[in-house]
């Protein structure tokens, strides 16, 4: 049985277990509302930037509002905007929108998005996450669908007449790939140390591929390899940046590993992280460690402060810095 045959009915799961707690919920207590709850500064609001040694700059922002103490929606955006001298111009774009709900032992959230890759791939997406909690302890689920529109691939290839003349002609390819996501994560948030993973996994169907070539169709249906050929060496260009770690990179994975611990100290934090990625098209992988420190600065503020380096999948010179804002009002 495989992540894609598995995937329905994990989500039907989520969707069910979802209902229990507030059922129990409500009959202990029928007479609480809390919908009518307000909360004290129910609007968050946090913006961050990473730049790296090629000059790669990311920007993220999310607003977030509670509607009640245990219901909140939030709104991200974010950029990455590449200048190293074989990226130039290329620029990665993405908006998020999202929903929470807590039950107390579990808490379902779900969101929308769309991220678009210069002149490249649009891909719109739909994310379902379920965790339980027994305190200090969280265990979860993550799944995902997405689509992902190619821009149309100009390809060259040699056509031999019947005359036995070779001559060049240029293909038109149009793509869409879906895929879906399955994942894992688990959490420890004790008074002092905390520590988190997530394994995420990606099963990709082949593309489905509309190729025009001297007035006629051809190809419906691409693998891997076969997509890479049609987009004649554009396809590298997102495997080359899905090794970076900049901003909230969205690009197509094969897989990935985030886990890390950290450490609370009144109101300073400091964690170390750890990312492994691996891209779909090339099969290149990095490894990104970052060590980041946190300062609640009161008032419903705090800042964040990040470095890091990047290894492998290509990357030369991957060390980056990162600083956040955060603030609730």
């Amino acid at each position: 049985m495989t992540i894609r045959t598995l995937l329905p009915a994990l989500l039907a799961a989520l969707l069910l277990l979802a209902q229990v707690p507030a059922a129990v919920a409500a009959a202990d207590d029928p007479d609480e509302d809390e919908a009518e709850e307000k909360v004290d500064a129910p609007w968050s609001l946090a913006l961050g930037t990473q730049v790296d040694q090629l000059s790669t700059r990311g920007f993220t922002g999310e607003l977030g509002r509670e509607l009640t103490p245990n219901t909140a929606l939030r709104l991200a955006a974010d950029s990455t905007a590449y200048d190293s001298t074989n990226q130039a111009g290329f620029k990665s774009n993405g908006v998020e929108l999202g929903a929470t709900h807590d039950f107390e032992r579990f808490a379902i959230q779900g969101a929308i998005a769309r991220w678009q890759d210069t002149d490249l791939v649009t891909a719109k997406e739909l994310k379902l996450d379920g965790d339980f909690r027994f305190e200090p302890w969280s265990v979860g689920l993550r799944a995902g669908y997405r689509r992902s529109t190619f821009d149309p691939f100009h390809t060259p290839v040699s056509v031999t007449l019947k005359d036995g003349t070779v001559v060049d002609a240029n293909t038109t390819s149009r793509c869409k790939l879906n895929n879906t996501a399955l994942g894992l994560d688990g959490r420890f948030e004790g008074d002092v140390w905390g520590a988190y993973a997530t394994l995420m996994e990606y099963q990709y169907q082949d593309a489905k591929c509309s190729v025009t070539a001297r007035g006629k169709n051809a190809l419906s249906r691409a693998d891997r390899l076969q997509l890479r050929d049609l987009s004649a060496g554009i396809l590298d260009r997102l495997s080359v940046v899905a090794t970076r770690r900049i901003g909230r990179q969205e690009t197509l994975l094969d897989s990935s590993l985030d886990t890390g611990v950290s450490w609370k100290h009144d109101d300073l934090t400091v964690s170390l992280d750890y990312s492994h990625q691996k891209d779909f098209f090339i099969g290149a992988a990095s490894n990104t460690y970052s060590v980041t420190g946190t300062a609640d600065l009161g008032d419903h503020t705090g800042v964040d402060c990040t470095l890091g380096v990047t290894r492998g999948g290509g990357v030369t010179s991957g060390g980056f810095v990162g600083f956040a804002l955060r603030a609730k009002f």
